[in-house]
């Protein structure tokens, strides 16, 4: 895999950055909806893990923190925690995060 492909939120073509602090529950919940969607086209297609990572920048803790009152959220999260990793779909610190 190259370089780029590491750095880059979402399929290598979009260039998808992480939402920004303020982002709503909503917004985030749509994220992990499509990271969600992707995880479920590779288990079905094992072709485009061989691709590229997909890499959702987010911390999962902070996201849990902020909307405690959202278990929808929670839920993505756990989905996209636990099945991501086998098909090359990871959670990762928003770039310039410390």
């Amino acid at each position: 895999m190259d370089t780029l492909s590491s750095f880059i939120a979402g399929r290598p073509s979009t260039g998808r950055t992480s939402l920004p602090a303020e982002a709503t529950t909503a917004e985030w919940m749509e994220q992990l909806r499509r990271t969600r969607w992707e995880i479920e086209k590779r288990e079905q297609d094992p072709e485009l893990v061989a691709r590229a990572r997909y890499a959702f920048y987010a911390d999962p803790q902070t996201l849990r923190r902020r909307h405690a009152d959202s278990p929808g959220l929670h839920q993505l999260l756990e989905i996209v925690e636990s099945r991501g990793p086998a098909v090359d779909v990871v959670l990762s610190q928003p770039l310039g995060a410390r």
